[in-house]
């Protein structure tokens, strides 16, 4: 925090009275245990959650939001839900609906053509309406931010041509179903998605001896060979060669879209055997026997269990839910958990939240909220549904630099500090607390609202003071934009 300080003035520390082993917190947990917990594993303290986690006790929450099915669900949140028609319609009814051919688009005015972009971004201005009202109102917490993780972690970008029209499915048909699930049918879901394969180009990606090879889909195309390894299994130091990413590339030929005209024909996944390369290849030390795609089956699982994948998926989790630069006791510990239970996402997620590391005072309120984070946790705290049209929130979070759905990398929006912690984003967060002040009508009893949120909460000697001096319409607004709130 001590660059935190510099521009803000000093943070809070969380004070942890930790038990030690085995539960590595109180029997009775205080307050600030509470808040810690809730930090990370929700979008932040909502009123009333420190209330339930007292009342239910810290092992049996987290074992709620480890398994959400049985978690009540919100009759508000699914009408508003309900209320968005592309959120649960096919890539074919979106197609039909919302996209026009590359050919027609090019013979449209520049206003027609404006016109038709503003009708596609529909799509992706309901998915992240509905990304907002999930992370608002959802009690199932832990899945929401399970979402936005993997979802970064195999991030596709919804500007680049037809993902408009398929990523509201990635996201409800690959990714949310699988969150806390099993590792493997991540990958497997992401692999055989079309966001994916259009994405990284693989639906491009032919043998170059193949019968049909021509047009674009003329020869070899790297992209998905090398990102399945880099980013999605192994790491960057995952032991693999350019020599690998080649064979890979080789191995994922004809794997693709649907063949034929018309975006509704292209809308699923499909294997082309007449562009597949049959040859034998070797791949991570490894003999694949050429065949159809059950080599490319055989490969996606060979990646899952490496060990490499084991610890890269372990070091991700233990960075997003502990610390920038997590202990490495740690992370041995979850590769071993993540090897012997077949990359069980919620084991692992349960190490963590029961681990001494995550429970250790030098790890509290040491991560900088990203834009996203830290809009939503506004909301929870203050205890405000977000209006009817969240365009404004979305408009909110982009502006910070974190607009929904449409990171153009592969690797996806960062969670750690360096990529947020600026003095640009500082004032653009305390532009938006004012705003959120005057818009949602925050004031009088909103600040006693963010305090109860966070229960006793140890705000620094500078906040206290510069919030009692402030006038009682501001005063929520400058705890929301405090170093206290902004870091979690």
């Amino acid at each position: 925090m001590r660059h935190m300080t510099k521009l803000l003035g000093p943070a809070a520390v969380l004070v942890l009275a930790l038990a030690g082993a085995p539960t590595a917190y109180a029997a009775e947990a205080t307050d600030d245990q509470i808040v810690h917990l809730l930090n990370r594993i929700s979008f932040g303290p909502a009123p009333g959650d420190i209330e339930n986690v007292r009342r239910i006790g810290i092992d049996a929450y987290i074992d709620q939001q480890l398994h959400p099915a049985g978690l009540p669900q919100s009759p508000e949140l699914q009408a508003r839900l309900n209320a968005l028609p592309t959120l649960n319609a096919s890539i074919s009814q979106l197609a039909e609906q919302y996209f026009i051919p590359p050919e027609q688009e090019k013979r449209m005015s520049e206003d027609e053509r404006k016109q038709y972009h503003k009708h596609q971004n529909v799509i992706v201005e309901e998915l992240a309406e509905a990304k907002i009202l999930r992370a608002v109102m959802s009690p199932a917490q832990l899945q929401e931010v399970m979402t936005d993780f993997w979802f970064n972690h195999f991030n596709v970008f919804a500007e680049k041509g037809a993902d408009k029209i398929f990523i509201s499915s990635y996201e409800r048909d690959a990714i949310r179903p699988h969150a806390l699930g099993k590792f493997y049918d991540l990958l497997d879901a992401t692999a055989h998605h079309p966001a994916m394969l259009f994405y990284l180009d693989n639906w491009l990606n032919t043998d170059p001896n193949s019968p049909i090879a021509r047009g674009k889909k003329i020869g070899i195309n790297e992209n998905y060979a090398r990102e399945i390894m880099e980013l999605h299994t192994l790491g960057v130091n995952g032991g693999y060669t350019q020599t690998d990413v080649t064979t890979l590339a080789h191995i994922l030929t004809g794997w693709g879209l649907g063949e034929g005209k018309g975006l509704e024909n292209r809308a699923s996944f499909y294997f082309e055997p007449r562009r597949h390369d049959y040859a034998d290849q070797a791949f991570l030390g490894y003999r694949i026997p050429g065949s159809n795609q059950t080599e490319i089956e055989m490969v996606l699982d060979l990646l899952a269990k490496h060990p490499a994948t084991a610890h890269h998926i372990s070091y991700e989790l233990a960075q997003y839910f502990v610390a920038d630069d997590p202990p490495k006791a740690l992370v041995d510990k979850l590769t071993s958990v993540y090897t012997t239970t077949g990359g069980d996402i919620a084991a692992i997620l349960n190490v963590i939240f029961h681990s001494k590391e995550f429970w250790n005072t030098e790890y509290a309120q040491n991560k900088f909220k990203p834009p996203f984070r830290f809009v939503i946790s506004s909301l929870r705290a203050s205890g405000v549904v977000p209006p009817g049209d969240t365009k404004a929130l979305q408009s909110a979070v982009a502006q910070m630099g974190e607009p929904l759905y449409r990171c153009q990398t592969p690797n996806g929006y960062s969670n750690i500090n360096d990529q947020w912690l600026n003095s640009d984003t500082l004032i653009k967060r305390i532009d938006f607390s004012k705003k959120l002040s005057k818009v949602l009508a925050f004031g009088g009893n909103s600040k006693t609202t963010i305090e109860a949120a966070f229960g006793s909460k140890t705000w620094s000697v500078n906040t206290l003071t510069a919030v009692e001096s402030a006038d009682a319409n501001t005063q929520s607004a400058m705890l929301l934009a405090s170093p206290e709130f902004v870091y979690y």
